[in-house]
């Protein structure tokens, strides 16, 4: 577990916005706010991606991330790139320390192919349509998104998932180093160890580090 100072007790809440299970939503932060992710009821992984509003085809790149750390998960103190390897955010506080950032968000042709599911829910239409509700066109990648909290292990050259230990509350905070468009995803997988079976909701606060 790695574990950072959490949002100073004088810092100011300006928004918080609940994710319903198996939803997504989107909100604008700026350069120098806290982005905190949180889950509110335990065992919930978030599929989070990021847009530059000053260029939104500059967008938060997993595999861009890897190559930048040469790491597989990211740390407090880490910070996490685009696609032209900018950075974006900088991790603060991680009370959980586990998350993917290899495994592409779920589709509806993951539900299909290994599930023989052909209606279900997925991250990445839940993350097309909190974009489009936000008012803009912009497409969603599901290779660019990071499995925030995600339970993965890499076990004999295979990625294994098991449920998330962590509980109600736990959080991760990141500090916004561009004015971004965020757009998370309370997972809707119910087929695999990823929610405990069970999904669940999820919250995002943007903290303001008063002066």
């Amino acid at each position: 577990m790695m574990v950072g100072p959490a949002p100073r007790s004088h810092d100011t809440l300006v928004e918080e916005i609940v994710v319903p299970a198996c939803e997504a939503r989107a909100v604008e932060v700026r350069a120098g706010q806290v982005l905190q992710v949180v889950d509110l009821e335990g065992q919930q992984v978030g599929d989070l991606v990021a847009y530059r509003l000053a260029d939104p085809t500059e967008v938060f790149s997993a595999g861009h991330t890897i190559s930048a750390l040469t790491r597989m998960v990211p740390q407090v103190g880490d910070e996490l790139f685009s696609n032209h390897r900018r950075p974006l955010f900088r991790i603060l506080f991680d009370d959980v320390g586990s998350h993917d950032l290899i495994v592409p968000c779920c589709d509806p042709e993951r539900y299909s192919r290994d599930y023989g599911v052909h209606d279900h829910g997925s991250c990445l239409a839940s993350l097309e349509r909190a974009v489009a509700e936000s008012g803009r066109d912009w497409p969603v990648r599901g290779e660019t998104a990071w499995n925030v909290f995600m339970n993965n292990r890499h076990e004999n050259g295979r990625i294994v998932t098991y449920e998330p230990p962590h509980r109600a509350g736990s959080s991760i905070d990141l500090e916004v180093l561009d004015d971004l468009l965020v757009v998370l995803s309370a997972c809707p997988q119910d087929l695999s160890p990823c929610n405990a079976y069970a999904p669940t909701s999820m919250a995002l606060r943007v903290w303001e580090p008063d002066a």
